[in-house]
């Protein structure tokens, strides 16, 4: 499969090269980062509202980040396209730029057969 040339195609890319299983659902993780802790926990009860209005999200967490202030971690059960996770991210951007946060990465654990 063609990857468009930015930061989730070279991701995908590598995961292809992995044979990882691009044809069902698996859970995706996105972080984010924020200063304080009230900054985190508002973009995450926008995400408990989405989770209730059926958006497939099976977890959502904040805690204290490495580097300082809070992380959120969602974790949203999707197939893994670079459409899918590119719109994910990019409806997270929105969010978190309104709390002065930013994108720290997303990620998928690769489980063996």
């Amino acid at each position: 499969m063609n990857y468009p040339d930015d930061i989730n195609g070279n991701v995908l890319r590598r995961m292809q090269a992995s044979n990882f299983d691009f044809t069902k659902p698996h859970d995706v993780e996105f972080f984010a980062v924020f200063r304080t802790e009230e900054a985190a926990a508002s973009v995450a009860k926008e995400y408990v509202a989405d989770r209730k209005a059926g958006d497939r999200i099976v977890n959502i967490e904040t805690r204290p980040a490495e580097s300082g202030g809070m992380e959120l971690e969602l974790v949203k059960h999707m197939i893994v396209t670079h459409e899918a996770v590119t719109e994910f991210e990019q409806r997270l951007a929105e969010r978190v730029a309104r709390h002065d946060g930013y994108l720290d990465c997303w990620g998928v654990f690769q489980h063996d057969s």
